[in-house]
């Protein structure tokens, strides 16, 4: 299962109020090409404070888009189902890069 692991510091996390699922949130924005993104879709998503820290937030990836306008622009956004599983989850330091890691 492809999973990514995402240094997020900026609070770009939000709750979708008219979610069909009760934990449903996006997260962005994201310097992702889209082809990864399309086989990110049902993977994992990882946010952590920093690359030797446990992941304090993530879910099932079931969406993304890319974000129109202001400075993000051209950015992704993907949306994800939330579980408690994906907290606390240690990922090792081989393969980050420019604050993310992916893992096929």
């Amino acid at each position: 299962m492809p999973a990514i692991h995402l240094v997020e510091r900026l609070g770009n996390t939000h709750k979708i109020k008219e979610a069909a699922h009760p934990h449903e949130f996006d997260c962005g924005y994201w310097v992702v090409s889209v082809p990864t993104a399309e086989r990110l879709v049902g993977g994992d998503l990882y946010l952590h404070d920093g690359q030797n820290d446990p992941s304090r937030f993530g879910g099932k990836i079931v969406s993304y888009r890319v974000h129109q306008g202001g400075p993000e622009d051209g950015r992704l956004v993907f949306r994800i189902q939330a579980t408690p599983e994906h907290r606390g989850v240690h990922t090792g330091r081989k393969g980050w890069g420019n604050e993310k890691k992916i893992v096929w």
